[in-house]
């Protein structure tokens, strides 16, 4: 397996991911639901990332098939706070024939990696409450539950 930054010849391979993502998570939350053409979407908006220096779009690379994928990126808080340099990490998804032999862990380690060359303070996620296997890796990499996001639709 083979871990590295994404180009834009990945991309087309990482949008049946995105769906599968997309799909779980749709049903349990409206912010899912995606427009008419979301893929070609999706991958413009990958594409628009994979240059610029605050993002990192990483990929794990199994003889030519994208296994998973992650997209971080970092910000800087108003200089009122502490903690200035935080992280998102946006997505990840692991194909799920690669699932259990960590290869997020490893997705993981490469965004830490980048992280720490940023000088990064802080990581931050959001996880579907419904998601117990997402909730319970991200709990063994260290993150907790800090604060409550709440939702409310007016539509």
């Amino acid at each position: 397996m083979i871990y590295r930054r994404a180009n834009s010849a990945d991309v087309p391979q990482m949008l049946p991911l995105w769906r599968y993502l997309i799909d779980i998570h749709a049903p349990v939350e409206p912010m899912f639901e995606v427009v008419d053409g979301a893929e070609a979407k999706f991958a413009e908006f990958v594409k628009s990332l994979l240059e610029k220096e605050n993002y990192r779009v990483i990929v794990a690379e199994d003889e030519g098939k994208i296994a998973g994928y992650v997209i971080a990126h970092v910000s800087q808080t108003p200089d009122v706070f502490v903690i200035r340099r935080r992280m998102y990490v946006q997505d990840m998804v692991i194909e799920l024939a690669y699932r259990r032999q960590g290869v997020a862990k490893q997705l993981m380690s490469e965004v830490l990696d980048f992280a720490r060359e940023q000088e990064v303070e802080k990581i931050d996620l959001l996880v579907a409450v419904q998601n117990e296997g997402a909730n319970k890796f991200w709990q063994e990499m260290g993150f907790h539950h800090a604060i409550n996001y709440m939702n409310l639709y007016l539509k």
